[in-house]
């Protein structure tokens, strides 16, 4: 409904009490701080430097490092939830002083130690069954030869050459040897697809011929630092394969033990991220030797609660002033609206906030977003289906604050989507008449009632455009700007009216008239700024030309109508295949699972289409009436949560 107002608070404490302060000043969850570092130029304040510790920063950061490592890691030992159970439960809860009473007794630190521990030795062993396999892979060709390779390292007499010939080249390779070394003995160990393993022998003063010929029939010699045979070494790596493996499972186990830690690892995290949020925030505060200086913004309806907040924390050792927003002032944007209008607030927010002169829009947007909604899915078994679905998921989930909002949304658009579907005479689709022999009579049939259905979606659009002229009167007039709001909107209300009675006929005379005096009007003055004479008849002319825009943005109310038909047809066509399956069990099987299938993809693909194109209405044909935006969002040091809840009592 409104824009919250703002004030700025200029604060000075002791900096031996900044920390106790900042603590209370995050559970208060209602101070936005402003940068003063952009001061430390100004000669006065040469005396002040950074409020900001750099070393405690980095250590704090250090210990969340640590802690998200081993919740991480203890992940993946944790036996996972059911996503329904999760919902249902939600986070834990813990308030700023139960939080800080447990760490007293959190040994999270002696934990890491532990699972650090158990990580690298986990990874040791990982490591040494890679070497082990590594091993076994490339003895696997040689698994046949039975000899220890002790016996061919160490020979006076002989030359042992293991190795692997090309299959093209080997019929050459033995040829070669036969035929210029005299005492040889080739072995062959195991065949493969391309190359052939074997081992050569021959005398050691003969070495020499051998390896000429090993260099011209490409022979890859191997060399292995074994004692035992192939089969031997294999099977002792599998044997330490496996127990090394039997080990790595008692560390796992021993893991698995350690995510009963889990909890004490979360509230340690949300412990330093709080901190964290703390200690960053000073970089905003200046500080001398002994004094710490603060400012920002609060809500003016929270003044007496930061004044008991510091004093708590602090007590009378403090100076606290308010100021009332200047007109140069940035101020942060809060926005406070009732129950029906609150769940828009994200809507408003994804396209900009508007700025703190502005007029709040989202209760206006909320009234236009869920009836265009509902027009646009516009069948009302849908309607009941997402009813059901958003209402179960409000009583009986815990969600977080934005997800609860988003969900109220798509709440009260399903009842809208009743209202809409009901007088379409949509339940899903005309499967009452197509299964059940009964035609439920619309109010309005949109198949057969469409200039019915458009005429509705203009009117609403007009409705809607006017309304934002409306809006940006009432900011021009707010800001003292009343011809402006006669020049800009007054005059555009005439023509426009004027034009409407004008081409529908009814009352043709007085709209001919008021079109004439309006399109006049905006002539005259939609130039007023330009500096010639020549520039305000450009301009005017300009102006006048933007009654092509308002007749665009009158047709774009048309995709109320068309989502609306898209829905019914797309329902009606999935009804008309299960008519096609022949009549008996096959109907009853694939129908069924057709009806249920296709009806939900229907339901999902133009509740999206619905949310975006309502969205669209807004920031398109709407905003662009009267709002500027570019308000930044009022952001307090509150408190941080990502595991737990951490709340403020």
């Amino acid at each position: 409904m409104a824009i919250v107002k703002m004030n700025k608070f200029t604060l000075y404490a002791f900096e031996s009490e900044k920390e106790v302060l900042l603590k209370e000043l995050q559970k208060f969850e209602g101070a936005q701080f402003t940068n003063l570092q952009e001061n430390l130029d100004d000669e006065e304040m040469s005396f002040l430097s950074t409020a900001s510790d750099e070393k405690q920063i980095m250590d704090n950061e250090t210990q969340l490092s640590k802690i998200k490592f081993a919740l991480d890691f203890l992940g993946r030992y944790v036996e996972k939830e059911s996503g329904l159970k999760s919902l249902i439960e939600g986070r834990k809860a813990i308030s700023f002083d139960e939080l800080e009473s447990n760490m007293e007794n959190n040994d999270w630190a002696i934990a890491y130690q532990d699972i650090k521990a158990k990580e690298e030795k986990l990874i040791s062993q990982n490591n040494e069954i890679s070497k082990l396999e590594t091993e076994i892979e490339t003895l696997e060709p040689w698994r046949k030869f039975d000899a220890p390779f002790s016996l061919i390292k160490n020979s006076s007499l002989f030359s042992f050459n293991l190795g692997s010939i090309p299959n093209e080249l080997k019929e050459n390779f033995y040829k070669e040897i036969k035929e210029k070394i005299d005492y040889s003995y080739i072995e062959v160990i195991n065949q493969g697809k391309k190359e052939e393993y074997i081992l050569v022998v021959t005398l050691k003063e003969q070495e020499e011929r051998l390896v000429d010929i090993i260099k011209n029939n490409s022979f890859s010699k191997v060399y292995f630092d074994f004692e035992d045979t192939p089969e031997d070494v294999i099977k002792t790596n599998e044997a330490k394969i496996k127990l090394i493996k039997e080990e790595g499972k008692q560390v796992e186990e021993e893991l698995v033990a350690l995510t009963g830690k889990i909890t004490q690892f979360q509230e340690a995290y949300e412990y330093y991220a709080n901190k964290a949020a703390r200690l960053k925030a000073c970089y905003n505060f200046l500080k001398s030797d002994s004094i710490v200086a603060i400012q920002g913004w609060n809500t003016y309806e929270s003044n007496g609660m930061l004044e008991k907040t510091i004093e708590k924390a602090v007590g009378d050792n403090h100076f606290l002033e308010f100021k009332e927003v200047e007109d140069d002032d940035i101020v942060p944007v809060k926005l406070k609206n009732n129950i029906l209008a609150e769940p828009l607030e994200s809507v408003v927010e994804m396209y900009s906030l508007p700025n703190y002169k502005e007029t709040d829009p989202t209760f206006i947007i909320s009234l236009f977003y869920i009836c265009f909604f509902g027009m646009m899915l516009s069948d009302a078994a849908y309607g009941v289906i997402l009813t059901i679905a958003t209402f179960v998921a409000l009583r009986f989930f815990n969600l977080e604050k934005g997800m609860r909002s988003f969900i109220t949304l798509f709440f009260y658009c399903g009842i809208s989507t009743i209202f809409w579907g009901a007088i379409y005479g949509g339940w899903f689709g005309d499967a009452p008449f197509r299964f059940l022999g009964k035609k439920i009579t619309p109010l309005i049939d949109p198949a057969s009632d469409i200039m019915l259905v458009l005429e509705i979606a203009v009117v609403m659009g007009v409705i809607h455009i006017f309304i934002g002229l409306g809006i940006k009167a009432f900011n021009l007039i707010k800001g003292g700007q009343i011809l402006d709001a006669v020049y800009d909107v007054l005059l555009w209300y005439i023509a426009l009216i004027g034009l409407g009675l004008w081409i529908a006929g009814v009352g043709a005379p007085v709209g001919k008239i008021m079109s004439i005096v309006g399109i006049v009007g905006l002539l005259l003055t939609q130039g007023r700024s330009a500096e010639t004479i020549a520039g305000k008849i450009g301009s005017g002319l300009y102006g006048v030309y933007g009654i092509t825009s308002y007749v665009g943005d009158v047709v774009s109310y048309s995709r109320l109508l068309a989502l609306g038909l898209a829905t019914g047809f797309i329902a009606n066509a999935f009804n008309l295949m299960i008519t096609l399956i022949p009549a008996g069990p096959l109907r009853w099987i694939f129908g069924t699972i057709l009806f249920v299938g296709g009806h939900l993809f229907n339901l999902g693909i133009n509740a999206l289409g619905a949310y975006v194109h309502s969205s669209r209405l807004q920031y398109l044909e709407f905003f662009n009436k009267f709002y500027e935006g570019g308000g930044k969002p009022f952001r307090p040091l509150k408190s941080e949560s990502k595991f737990i809840n951490v709340v403020n009592k």
